[in-house]
């Protein structure tokens, strides 16, 4: 029985990575800039959006019925962004260090943190390339969080997030996103092609991929799925030049190319806002780390 589990775990492990090698990614300095001029709307969108504090709520409820208590608790929040589990558990009487590529993301979990007089630790750095051992985060932490994130995104970033923790997972992450962003309607319109499968509506099974790891360990996880629709709305402009990031990954874009791209969300704004809704397939996940 033992021989069999380390035979699934390593061929779960060869499969995961392999997919991984395969698919294109942004890079570490593409992330850094995508998040950095995300930050303001995301962090908005946080603030203004009562999902949000109904996802945050639900996170906590699980975190509890696993055994978390936030109170004196090291907690490490992966990929942070602007906050919104960092500060709950810090106005918790958690220890929280918040960890993001962004620093426009962290700037506004900061700014938000003065405002409520908490202090948690802020460290801008990519979890992809992050030395746990220099950083002193290996077996420190009573809750290690990844919560959709890009920033724990194969089988080696998983296992360091999992080596930082004394005793408590969290993890959350897509079974199924469908843009409802106009990017594949872009495509067709502005340059005459289809859009790319890898970039727009194939299922990000990136739950997956951690969730079946753990179960041939013998780890047997709280889970929680869920399915919703997600309603963005931003500048024109933002969501213009977001999407000639995201294209430019799959085609080539001449200045004349972009030029239009922009008008095509222009012209899809209303008082130059631009309002987009998609529909998501979530998980998340908590279990207790094996010593």
């Amino acid at each position: 029985m033992v021989l069999q589990q380390r035979d699934n775990a390593g061929c779960w492990s060869e499969y995961w990575t392999a997919l991984v090698e395969e698919a294109e990614e942004m890079t570490g300095d593409g992330q850094v800039s995508f998040w950095n001029r995300r930050s303001g709307s995301y962090s908005e969108a946080i603030d203004t959006d009562a999902s949000w504090g109904e996802t945050v709520e639900r996170v906590i409820s699980l975190l509890e019925e696993a055994g978390f208590s936030a109170p004196g608790s090291r907690v490490l929040d992966i990929g942070c962004g602007p906050g919104p589990i960092s500060l709950p558990l810090a106005r918790a009487g958690a220890e929280v260090t918040s960890l993001d590529i962004s620093s426009g993301m962290l700037q506004r979990l900061r700014e938000k943190a003065i405002a409520e007089g908490l202090s948690i630790r802020t460290l801008e750095c990519s979890w992809w390339t992050a030395d746990i051992d220099s950083l002193g985060f290996r077996d420190n932490f009573d809750l290690v969080i990844a919560s959709m994130t890009p920033a724990v995104k194969d089988l080696g970033t998983f296992k360091k997030m999992m080596a930082c923790s004394k005793r408590f997972c969290y993890y959350s992450g897509f079974l199924k996103m469908c843009h409802g962003h106009s990017y594949p309607d872009v495509c067709r319109a502005v340059l005459n092609e289809e859009h790319s499968h890898r970039q727009f509506g194939m299922p990000h099974m990136y739950m997956l991929y951690p969730f079946m790891y753990l179960y041939t360990l013998n780890y047997r996880p709280l889970i929680r799925l869920d399915h919703s629709f997600w309603k963005e709305e931003e500048d024109w402009q933002a969501a213009a030049e977001n999407a000639i990031e995201s294209i430019g990954q799959d085609h080539d874009l001449d200045d004349g190319k972009k030029e239009l791209i922009r008008e095509y969300f222009r012209h899809k704004s209303q008082d130059s806002r631009y309002c987009s809704e998609s529909e998501v397939f979530t998980g998340m996940m908590v279990w207790t780390v094996h010593r």
